[in-house]
């Protein structure tokens, strides 16, 4: 039987939660209400507020909850302590800069840390390699007091220590007391699977709502729940042509991805690689299979069904410039083009019997296909709004409710939802050629400027903006298994996260080369442990996101009103520390990116930023463990003690109890 870990962590907290509150009932964490499948719902006008609980008044005095004793093993007590680290030589020189990195938090926090030998007799902590490659065990024996930690390879172990060292060196006392709990982390078992949070709320389910102050732009209320992911198939190693790509969609759900953004899928033609094509109106053979185009569009149709099946929407890239010269359509329609774009024929705009062709074209491989909606390369300042504007109406009036995506700064008006580049702070082929991380590389800091508008068009006082971390125009990868730059900057960020695929599992580069061009490898999932433990913990992310949708898909209808306050942090300041809010909880987030920090520090919780009333206890809970850090009144949990290793993200909830 799959062994769930997170979800079930994810539940003791909340559980715990409504085991000790005096007060019954717990807050509703559903995504939009179910709708009738016949008609499309209008969701109220309103622009989202946080909800306020009245005090519930009593006579009766509530007293401090305190979390319940534990059995431990005094590891350190008093600044001093009897454990050697016991680890043969080649364990001492495989994972050295784990070894370092337990003794420096033990000492930065304690004062102390235990010798490392290969060899001894007392109270040890063994490190030794065994069992499978990407599985590790901490095994504590209370009789003896010894602690042995066991992984199947380098990478295990360096995974186990960072474990053990967040798990059991976060205690604010002055002592590490470990809890006579083993652990047992078993990769076969273990994998997150996020699927089962999905559900498909498009096509004749599609709730809208407003998206801008006036409420003409009604906007697909599904789009409060994209995590979206930029995909080409015939450069993923898994599949290559729509059909041997199903599995592609189940890796993205599994991942808890539910939008995919397809690169072009119209015939290329000599020379053309997509973005360069022959016409919207017919579909490549290459990713079909198939000569015969109506049969290859209902070879996309059926992909696009069994990505609904799956809870996943589907966004077609549309290409509104021109064409390749090779185009059929150059030969028969000459005054359908005027110039060149990008080293090709391009459109003519003014020319009305084009513009009406391909206005009917785009809604009706929209109908053909299911896909919920386009992203729209070189728009708005191409094609214009008023082209995009008629293919929504006409759309509707079909019954069907598309997003549209536009790639460049847009007014939205009654067109765009938002752009593929929400978060941007210089020029885009500046920041396409030398890519940075704008809230992780010192150019945005992610409260403030997020509150200001800063670097978001028109100041963030639209509704929907991405942070687009990476996509096709990039020539290099800037995640590269930083956790920080998808985590901290994406995942839980007030945005809707946005990268081309493989940054979920940390793929990196040895050359310059734009990514659209480049083949990704799935395989290294499973196989490279660096890569694998990325996945997992991208994963983890994502499921947090997911299990709190109150929190982290909360979009007002200005963006600088969204739920984000900064968090004092002593001892990790080199970015902003933020928690994001909702009712009687907030999810904090501590980033260390300085890499010659022990990660050892203390936590201040903005009880007046982020919670609208006052609780009688407070619950603070490590979401990536497990672990209840602190439990009482907010005099005695003002602060915690926490440790994030470098290009780490430390997760955790704050809950208020009645």
């Amino acid at each position: 039987m799959k062994h769930i870990r997170l979800l079930f962590i994810l539940a003791l907290c909340l559980l715990g939660s409504v085991m000790i509150a005096c007060n019954g009932g717990t807050e509703d964490l559903t995504n939009s209400p179910e709708t009738e499948s016949s008609a499309v719902t209008v969701a109220p006008t309103e622009e989202p507020t946080e909800a306020a609980t009245e005090l519930q008044t009593t006579e009766t005095v509530m007293e401090e909850i305190t979390m319940e004793p534990q059995v431990t093993i005094s590891v350190i007590a008093d600044g001093k302590t009897d454990y050697t680290i016991l680890a043969a030589a080649d364990l001492q020189a495989s994972n050295a800069e784990d070894i370092a990195y337990l003794t420096a938090v033990m000492d930065a926090k304690y004062g102390t840390h235990p010798a490392v030998a290969e060899g001894g007799e007392g109270k040890i902590i063994s490190l030794v390699y065994g069992g499978n490659r990407l599985d590790y065990a901490l095994n504590m024996d209370e009789t003896t007091g010894n602690i042995a930690v066991t992984a199947g390879s380098p990478e295990a172990m360096s995974r186990a220590i960072r474990y053990f060292v967040t798990q059991y060196c976060g205690n604010s006392d002055g002592n590490l007391l470990v809890p006579v709990e083993n652990y047992t982390y078993t990769y076969a078992e273990d994998q997150i699977d996020n699927s089962h949070f999905l559900s498909y709320e498009g096509g004749d389910k599609t709730v809208l709502a407003p998206s801008d102050k006036d409420g003409t732009l009604m906007t697909p209320a599904w789009l409060d729940t994209a995590v979206m992911v930029e995909l080409r198939i015939d450069t993923a190693s898994i599949g290559g042509m729509f059909k041997d790509s199903y599995d592609l969609i189940d890796f993205y759900a599994a991942t808890g991805v539910n939008v995919l953004w397809l690169s072009p899928v119209y015939e290329r033609g000599a020379g053309g690689n997509g973005y360069g094509n022959v016409g919207l109106h017919r579909i490549e053979p290459g990713l079909t299979g198939m000569s015969d185009q109506e049969a290859g569009w209902n070879e996309l149709k059926r992909f696009v069904d069994y990505a609904h099946a799956k809870g996943v929407y589907i966004l077609l890239d549309i290409i509104s410039w021109g064409t390749m010269y090779a185009s059929p359509l150059f030969e028969e329609h000459p005054e359908w083009y005027n110039g060149e774009a990008w080293g090709n024929a391009a459109f003519n705009w003014q020319n009305a019997e084009f513009r009406e062709w391909f206005i009917s074209t785009a809604v009706e491989n929209l109908e053909k296909t299911g896909a919920d909606g386009y992203r729209c390369d070189c728009e708005p300042f191409t094609a214009g709004y008023a082209v995009f504007e008629a293919i929504r109406t006409r759309a509707n009036e079909k019954g069907m409710y598309p997003v549209i995506m536009a790639e460049a700064e847009a007014e939205r008006k009654n067109v765009f939802d938002m752009e593929q580049d929400g978060v941007i702070d210089m020029d885009r082929g500046t920041l396409y050629q030398h890519p940075v991380n704008f809230f992780v590389d010192g150019h945005l800091n992610i409260v403030t400027d997020t509150i200001r508008g800063k670097g978001l068009f028109k100041r963030g006082s639209f509704r929907y903006y991405t942070n687009c971390i990476t996509n096709h125009d990039y020539q290099e990868r800037n995640v590269n298994g930083n956790r920080l730059k998808i985590g901290y900057a994406a995942i839980y960020a007030p945005y809707i996260p946005l990268w081309y695929m493989g940054d979920e599992f940390g793929v990196t580069m040895p050359y310059r080369a734009v990514l659209y061009d480049i083949a990704v490898d799935y395989g290294a999932v499973g196989t490279n442990a660096d890569q694998t433990y990325f996945y997992e913990d991208v994963k983890q992310m994502i499921a947090i996101r997911r299990y709190y949708p109150d929190i982290f898909e909360y979009y007002p209808l200005s963006h600088k009103q969204t739920n984000i306050c900064e968090v004092e942090v002593e001892g990790l300041t080199s970015l902003e520390n933020y928690a994001r809010y909702a009712g009687n909880k907030m999810v904090i987030v501590v980033a260390n990116n300085e890499e010659d920090s022990s990660g050892v520090c203390t936590v201040k919780i903005p009880f007046e930023d982020g919670f609208a009333e006052t609780y009688k206890n407070y619950k603070v809970a490590d979401l990536l463990t497990g672990r209840v850090v602190a439990v009482g009144y907010a005099e005695t949990v003002d602060n915690f003690s926490a440790i994030v290793p470098y290009e780490h993200c430390g997760v955790y909830l704050v809950e208020g109890i009645n």
